[in-house]
């Protein structure tokens, strides 16, 4: 394993087992804002105190959801091999979040449908919207 195997794993692992915590620390707002989906139901559910944000006992519990998660057979332990299929479970639930918020914003009437004219009219992200979009094509790293 190289040090840039060791470097994705880690990361793997420290963005499965952390979720978006830091991200969620401070007080939220709507669901689609700058810190992404699913951000207002992650409060809903784990803000046991609703005050707006979450504090170390509640993100403990999205920890402890996340390793749940990872832990297949519920035995305590996270197993070598079911580590990459968790991985990519997650990946790919996070791309389908992605996904649908951006649905989402095209759909601007709420009817569950994207029309030629909202799909045509759906401006996205420009410079200053979101870090590495530049309109000059260059990603800015």
């Amino acid at each position: 394993m190289t040090i840039t195997h060791r470097t994705f794993a880690a990361l793997a692992v420290s963005a499965l087992l952390a979720g978006a915590v830091p991200a969620i620390a401070q007080p939220m707002g709507p669901a689609d804002g700058p810190r992404g989906p699913g951000r207002a139901e992650m409060l809903a559910k784990y803000d046991a105190n609703k005050d707006g944000k979450l504090d170390d006992t509640e993100r403990a519990a999205i920890k402890a959801d996340h390793f749940k998660a990872l832990d297949k057979d519920g035995d305590g332990k996270v197993k070598r091999a079911d580590f990459p299929a968790a991985v990519e479970a997650a990946r790919e639930k996070a791309r389908q979040e992605h996904e649908l918020a951006l649905f989402d914003k095209m759909d601007t009437n709420k009817d569950g449908v994207v029309t030629e004219a909202e799909f045509a009219a759906f401006k996205p992200a420009r410079d200053g919207d979101h870090p590495g979009h530049k309109r000059d094509g260059k990603d800015g790293r």
